[in-house]
Formats: structure tokens, sequence, C-alpha cells
């Protein structure tokens, strides 16, 4: 335990179990990472008392053995929440462990938290057997015996489910538009005036996984505390399944409520029940975007059987029309390319309105790259380490290599962002705005602006953004925030990207081979999507990223589609697509390939599926077998079970059936869909990179 910190356990709020880490002193944080103290699992089960007897009874556990279980490593799945949102998320057990990238390590800046090597370091101790030497250090690195998790942390034994959570998420209510409050966002610098819209914001939370204890540390860059000043606080919780601990969290973080500011975008009590949609040019035109190309899209998405229009439009729901990287200058100049917009963003936006969409625009505020015009001619908004050199906030060779962070402490910084946000809402006319590189807001760095932690400065910028949740003309805007810090994101823009960023291939074979997290994958995509599915619409509207149902420009086969689309409608609250709609057609078969789906008949089929599934809510575990990549799911009630493989081998899975009924599964050898009917055996085989379902 840390000397100058005290830990209080505190039942008398709700007879909810919480955990504060309180100031004994005056603390100035010299480094990034302050460790607040160790928590053995046995005393929080111990904490709980009743509680925990109850949930052991309730998962069929003899009283006490539950502990037992959650304290070993070889008995217990362990629930891992990464720094980001591209970041791993997922259970895992034993000594298995989120990858690195190797070789090019500059591709872990996209998913590390911003103290990682500090974290690690942490990890590599023990309380009473520090490694002196370099072979033991090299020892325990190759051993990985701590797990590192952030925000949240879960231990599972059979159904039985422990969770620590940070309690620091409440949801930010910026004001309405008023008159009053339009007049006080045109003057931008009483924003900046304003040193702390949301003071109640602590510092985002750390844990390490180390055999039965938990350490718990705090991002602290530029932060200090005074004597009796609350540093963190956690919440505990324990619960017999999934679901029981679903509701726990939704109620605990108030999702009947939380995400009512966003309810235009996707109409919860309408048939699509809560499904924001629409399209996104990124994953079919990727940078190679200009006017004409997006004015072929618009004019076309209600001009075919496209899924846009199909699912969405023509069913008098809301969708988005989002233009994604490409249309600016480059990163940091966030003006149209003259080269490829001649008539300008605010065009374009009311074309997309016109057509009775919602315009959407992507960007990331917080980089820019060394060549652009706002890097040169404000050196001084750069965030700079101790050396004075700029912080590199990653390495993207589609953008020419190294991109750098601006200081978000700065007044200046912070007047120039808001005042690109006015322009894009009030002055352009965009209704959806995709905020991306989220994390380079909490970059570590030597702030040159106003005093207080990282933390602080990220929450100020987030609260003064969201007060454009509506436009100055009254109308609202949505934001969904992506490669975002979770634990500090979630109280602003609870529409978020859940996992990192998929693609028109399942795999992405040389990024996979030197480790790459965060890289762009249909797989890994779902790995994530599935293991951030607990979050979904109690603390999050998780955008799992887009579907395809296109049959040109992707290797995936149908199979692989279908997986993605359901993983998508069970796990998430936004269903986007890239396929072009200019290039879809009617037919029903393609004629080289007739084990093959047309995009037409894909589509058709792919909505007869959402429209069985619609309205029920799924959870879902890894299954307990050797399997890294096999998942069981079920409907909260009941009728509707089942297992996804994202292996690269045919795996056997057992159901129990109390009757003979049909199965639903797809087919790999003729990449479609088709129902049979099970014998007595209760083993099935899964093909690879598939999912089976019972009870539809």
């Amino acid at each position: 335990m840390n000397s100058k910190v005290e830990l209080i356990l505190d039942r008398t709020s709700g007879h909810m179990l919480k955990i504060f880490f309180k100031a004994k002193e005056s603390i100035e944080c010299d480094e990034p990472l302050l460790e607040l103290g160790e928590i053995e699992i046995k005393s929080l089960c111990d904490a709980l008392g009743n509680e925990c007897q109850k949930a052991e009874e309730a998962a069929g556990f003899s009283l006490g053995s539950a502990t037992e279980k959650l304290s070993s490593a070889r008995k217990r799945f362990v629930l891992v929440n990464g720094w980001q949102s591209w970041s791993f998320a997922g259970e895992l057990k034993g000594r298995e462990r989120p990858r690195r990238a190797l070789l090019r390590r500059d591709l872990n800046l996209f998913v590390d938290h911003p103290a990682e090597r500090a974290l690690r370091l942490a990890a590599l101790r023990r309380p009473a057997q520090r490694p002196h030497t370099l072979c033991q250090r090299a020892r325990r690195l190759f051993h990985r015996r701590d797990i590192i998790s952030h925000f949240l942390l879960g231990l599972r034994a059979d159904q039985l489910r422990l969770v620590l959570v940070s309690d620091n998420v409440e949801r930010w209510n910026s004001p309405r538009s008023t008159d009053a409050d339009r007049a006080y966002l045109r003057d931008l610098s009483s924003c900046s005036r304003n040193e702390s819209p949301c003071p109640d914001y602590l510092p985002p939370v750390s844990f390490i996984l180390r055999g039965d204890k938990i350490s718990v540390f705090v991002y602290v860059a530029g932060g200090s505390f005074v004597a009796g000043e609350t540093i963190a606080r956690l919440c505990v919780f324990i619960a017999p399944d999934y679901f029981s601990l679903k509701d726990k969290l939704g109620s605990y973080w108030g999702s009947d409520r939380r995400f009512d500011d966003s309810s235009w975008l996707y109409e919860p009590k309408s048939v699509s029940h809560g499904m924001i949609g629409g399209y996104a040019s990124w994953y079919n035109h990727y940078t190679a975007i200009d006017e004409q190309i997006i004015g072929n899209d618009l004019d076309a998405i209600k001009a075919n059987d496209n899924f846009v229009n199909s699912y969405f439009l023509r069913r008098g729901l809301p969708a988005v029309f989002q233009i994604d990287d490409g249309w600016e200058i480059q990163v940091g100049d966030w003006q149209a390319d003259p080269r490829k917009f001649p008539n300008g963003m605010e065009k374009m936006a009311r074309r997309i309105a016109e057509k009775g969409l919602v315009p959407g625009i992507w960007l990331a505020p917080f980089l820019l790259m060394p060549n652009s015009a706002t890097a040169k001619a404000h050196p001084e908004w750069l965030l700079r380490d101790a050396r004075g050199k700029p912080v590199k906030a990653g390495w993207n060779p589609n953008w020419g290599g190294d991109v750098w962070a601006l200081d978000i402490s700065q007044r200046d910084v912070e007047d120039y962002l808001l005042s690109l946000i006015d322009t894009i809402v009030n002055v352009w006319g965009y209704r959806y705005l995709k905020l991306d590189f989220l994390y380079a807001g909490l970059m570590q760095g030597v702030f040159s602006g106003r005093k207080g932690g990282a933390w602080q400065h990220y929450a100020r910028i987030m609260a003064h953004i969201l007060e454009f949740s509506r436009a100055s003309n009254g109308e609202p805007v949505a934001f969904l925030s992506c490669g975002a810090p979770i634990e500090s994101t979630a109280p602003f823009m609870p529409l978020m990207r859940s996992g990192a960023d998929t693609r028109e291939h399942w795999e992405w074979p040389q990024l996979r081979l030197i480790g790459h997290q965060g890289r762009p994958a249909a797989k890994v995509n779902l790995e994530d999507s599935i293991g951030r599915a607990i979050l979904d619409k109690s603390l999050l509207l998780c955008d799992p990223d887009v579907i395809f149902c296109r049959t040109d420009l992707t290797s995936l086969k149908d199979t692989e589609k279908f997986l993605i689309a359901m993983v998508a409608a069970m796990f998430g609250s936004q269903l986007m697509t890239s396929d072009d709609p200019a290039l879809f057609t009617n037919h029903a078969k393609i004629d080289n390939n007739p084990d093959k789906l047309s995009e037409a008949a894909f589509t058709r089929e792919l909505i007869e599926w959402y429209k069985h599934i619609e309205g029920k809510e799924f959870g879902i575990e890894r299954n307990p077998g050797r399997t890294r990549g096999l998942y069981d799911f079920f409907s909260r009630d009941g009728s509707i079970f089942g297992s996804i493989n994202l292996s690269d081998r045919e795996q056997l899975i057992f159901a129990e059936l109390s009757e003979p009924s049909e199965l639903t599964r797809l087919s790999e050898s003729s990449e479609s869909f088709e129902s049979v009917a099970p014998d007595l055996s209760s083993k099935f085989p899964m093909p690879r990179h598939s999912m089976i379902i019972f009870g539809l």
C-alpha cells in the first residue's frame, strides 16, 4: 500500500461495495503512474459478505468454493479491457496475454497506455521479490505472469463473475442550446476561461492482476492531490451469471437514460430496436474519394436494394451518410482539399441532408502531421517531451509517417479546436462527427498551458466539444468516438468504436506476424467487439464497425461476412456499411461462382436473419475448452443459443437439446445459409470462421 494513500471500503451507498483511495497528504505527481495499493480477491469476497454467498449459491457453488476458483489462475477466466477502443478486449486464461508489435514498435502507440512502460515494469515486480538481474527480469517477462487491464477487470469461474470497475464514468450532460448557450459558444474565450467544467472526473485507473492480488494504479501525468482528496473510486460487483452482471452494471451506469441525447439517431422503440445505421466511405474507397465519387454513392443509396436503403431508409429509420478520411488537405489541416472537393464540404452536407440522410464527417482533431500548415504556423501548439521534442502519437504510412499530438492544455489550442467544431457543425452543417485517434489527447508530455493532469485537460476539452451536441439552429448532433481511451471518453461520447478497425479481409498476415495488437482485420475486430459486448447498452453504444454484403473488393467468404454482420447486430448498436451503392445490382446469382451469393441475395437473406433476432438481447462468453477463438452465445430469454468459431480450424461443439428441433447454421462448402435437422448426438462440427445457431 502506498504510504501516502488511504484505502477505504464503503458499503453505505445503496449497499454497494465501493473502494476509495484518498490522499493522506499532498502529492505532487512527478511520475506519470501512481500506485495506490493492492487488494486480495479473498478480501473482496469477504467484504461482499452475504452478496457473495448468494451469488455463489445461485451459480451452483458450495459456500466459499468460488473464492478459491476466482483466485486461481488455472481455474478462472480473466476479462481484460484495453486502454482504448483499438486495444485488446476479451477473456484470457492461464498464461495467455495480448500480443505486442515487434520490429515496428511504433505500432504499439495505437493501443498502448500512455505510461505503458511504467505499467509493464510494475508488472515485472513482486512485493517480496524484486528481480535485480537481467536474467531474472527476462525470466519474469517470458512467463508473463501478470495481467494488465484498464478501467475494468473481471474474473469468471464457471458462471460466477466478480468485476472491479472504476467509478469514474458518470454521464456528462452538456447544456442544451438555448440562445444564451449559443452566445456562450460563440465566445470561445469564455470557454477557455472556464478552467474546470467537470472537476469530478478522476484520473483513469489501471489494474495489474498478480495471482490472487490486484494492484491499482492511476495515470496522473501532470496532476497533483491535496490531503483528503479522492484519487480513485472503485466499485465491486459479483453476479451468478452474465445477464445478472450486465443488469447491475446497467443500473449503476444509468443505462435507462444514459443514451437519451442520441435517441434521435436510433429510435429505441422502433422496429430496429435501437440500432444506428448508415453508410461510411472508408472500407471501399479509403482516401481515394472526391466530390464525384461521394456524389455517385449518395445519388445511388436510395435507388436500389442496398443494405442501408433496404434495412433503414425504406423502414422510415434515420441513416447516416459519413464522409471518411480523404476529404481534408491533410491531417491537421481541416479544410476541404480543393482538388477533390472544389465546392467545399458545406455543399456536400447540404446534398446529403436534401437526400434525407444525416450528414456525417470524419476528423482526428488532436493529431497533425509535421508538414501540415497548422504545425508550421503554430509549432508552439505541439505537445513536447522533457527534451523539447514533439511527442509522437502514431505512425501511419498512408499519411506519410510520424504523427504528432496537440498540447490541449493551451488556451489557444482549445480555442482552435472549438472553432473547428463550430465550423463543421454550424457553418458546414454536419450532424454526425466521427472523432478519431482521440487517445492523442491523453498522451504523456510536458504541458505548457494550464496546470493540471492530462485527464483534466482531456475532460475539459471533451466537455466543451459536447456543447455542440445541438447546432445553432437547434438540430441535434451526434459524436462517434474512435481510438478513444474508454474510461475518460465514455462520460462524454458513449457512442464508441468497440474494437480495432475491421477490414474487407479476414486477417492481415504481415501485421499478425509482427504481433500488431490493433491491426485492421475482421478477426481482430470481432475478438474485441465480443470482448466488450457486456458494455453495449450498459455503458456504451458500441460501434462494431462496418458489415460487408458486397462480392467485389473483398476476400471474405459468405460465412465470414455473415459472422461479421451477426456479431455486429447481436453485440453492437450501430450497423454501418461501406459497400458502394452505385455498384449495387439486383442480380440474384453470380454467373462465374454459383456457390457464392450475389450482393442482392446476401443482403436479402441477412435482413431476414436480422428480423428473427430483433428485440432480443444476447450475451457471450468464451467456451471453456482449449480453443482461444471459440465462444458460446445465448439470448436473455433462452430461446436462442449457439457458438462462434474465430479460429482457423474446424471445431466440435457440444449442445444440450431437450428435443429434436431445427438447427440453423452456415454451410462452409456452399458458402450460403441452410437449415438442417440434427440427430440425437450432441456433437456438432463448427467450420472455421463461422457460427452455429440453435433455436431459430
